[in-house]
């Protein structure tokens, strides 16, 4: 019998964690250079120094870090990546983003999946995932601003479009064959928009942000072990511990 491929989603801060950030930027900016978006959206990484931000990554035993996202709240590191993106094709972005602000908002950016474990479903568990962060990290709601080709991952973890700004939300960035799509979850709390499978499995991850979980999200089935605390706590680091144990082992 097959065994199910095994992965670690674990949430973490680049200011605990510089070096596994620096591996996040690396493979990320892999992904994008593949795609030809690299000079589109090259930024500023200030985010890194910021606490209040969160990266949430899959290791997997034998491939190391195959994907990740980036759980940004407003605050210190200036404005939000959406903002900094859209306020030059429609100003009407600060002033929704100002009204977010007043009950706590964070972004979901910075999304990615290595080309060598795609297909498994991983862009919709890390979504998951980073929605779920939104009562540990005390934000009301949550925004997006998702390329065509990931707005079901977005729908389903309750992400509806930004309807007053772009055309209905939807924007040609970051370059002219892509359409991006400015969302936002009202209430991050509720989920009252995600797809009732989907909304129970965050709830569990709420309720209990250490857990495994059987996922077959494409049919084939991972075994995934969250740890999902936005600090670091003890037991989080300890399990971590044995997935590097297993990657030096592999590569060695």
């Amino acid at each position: 019998m097959k065994r199910s491929d095994r992965l670690w989603i674990r949430a973490f801060r680049p200011v605990d964690e510089p070096k596994l950030a620096a591996e996040y930027l690396l493979e990320h900016e892999r992904v994008l250079s593949d795609i030809g978006v690299t000079p589109a959206i090259a930024s500023s990484n200030r985010w890194l120094s910021d606490p209040s931000v969160h990266l949430i990554a899959a290791m997997h035993d034998r491939l190391g870090m195959v994907a990740g996202i980036r759980v940004q709240p407003a605050g210190p590191s200036g404005p939000l990546p959406m903002e900094q993106a859209i306020a030059s094709l429609d100003a009407g972005i600060h002033g929704v983003l100002r009204f977010l602000e007043e009950g706590g908002v964070a972004e979901i950016c910075g999304l990615w999946n290595a080309h060598r474990f795609a297909g498994r479903g991983l862009p919709l568990l890390l979504s998951a995932s980073a929605v779920a962060l939104a009562s540990q990290l005390n934000v009301r709601s949550m925004t997006c601003f998702v390329a065509h080709y990931t707005l079901r991952h977005a729908r389903r973890v309750g992400f509806v479009p930004l309807e007053g700004i772009g055309d209905k939300g939807v924007f040609t960035y970051p370059i002219p064959s892509i359409r991006s799509i400015a969302m936002v979850i009202p209430d991050a709390f509720a989920l009252t928009h995600a797809s009732p499978q989907i909304r129970e499995a965050m709830f569990s991850l709420r309720t209990r942000p250490v857990q495994k979980r059987l996922e077959n999200v494409t049919d084939c089935a991972l075994e995934v072990h969250y740890l999902l605390h936005a600090d670091n706590q003890q037991e989080d680091l300890r399990v971590f511990g044995e997935i590097l144990q297993q990657r030096h082992r592999y590569s060695a």
